[in-house]
């Protein structure tokens, strides 16, 4: 199923790789990793998750938890959330978070027809999360002057 998917990315012309548990596809100028699982009908299940190299530390959290509330106002194919690190950091270190992309959706099969849906929809998400991240950051620096 996996191979199956990720040949048919390769055939619109994204680099796709499969993984142990799902595949890895560059997007635009991005790395999404696809959680591929096979639904109870023979649809195809694709969680996408699109680390963000933004890390946030425990004591800004609710300021982060702010923005990031904000951003995900502005996301029509997806969400941004905090994953932790580290399961367990040492004691006297705060804990530290990654910003991280995802999105969800559901594929009749691997086809063809399907994958061309699936990179469609990640264009989509990697532009729009782009874009908030980007707008973020403008507006940020707009309030600071």
């Amino acid at each position: 199923m996996t191979e199956d998917l990720v040949t048919a990315l390769r055939q619109l012309g994204l680099q796709a790789d499969w993984l142990d548990e799902g595949a890895l596809v560059e997007v635009g100028d991005h790395r999404v990793v696809l959680d591929i699982a096979r639904g109870g009908e023979g649809e195809v299940l694709v969680r996408a998750h699109m680390p963000l190299d933004i890390f946030v530390e425990e004591d800004s959290l609710p300021d982060s938890l702010m923005g990031l509330n904000l951003m995900n106002q502005t996301l029509d194919f997806g969400m941004l959330l905090l994953d932790p690190v580290e399961d367990e950091p040492p004691e006297d270190e705060p804990m530290t978070f990654a910003i991280v992309g995802r999105t969800v959706m559901w594929l009749s099969n691997t086809g063809n027809q399907e994958a061309q849906r699936l990179s469609t929809h990640l264009h989509r998400f990697e532009s729009e999360v782009y874009q908030s991240l980007e707008s973020a950051v403008n507006s940020a620096g707009a309030m600071t002057a």
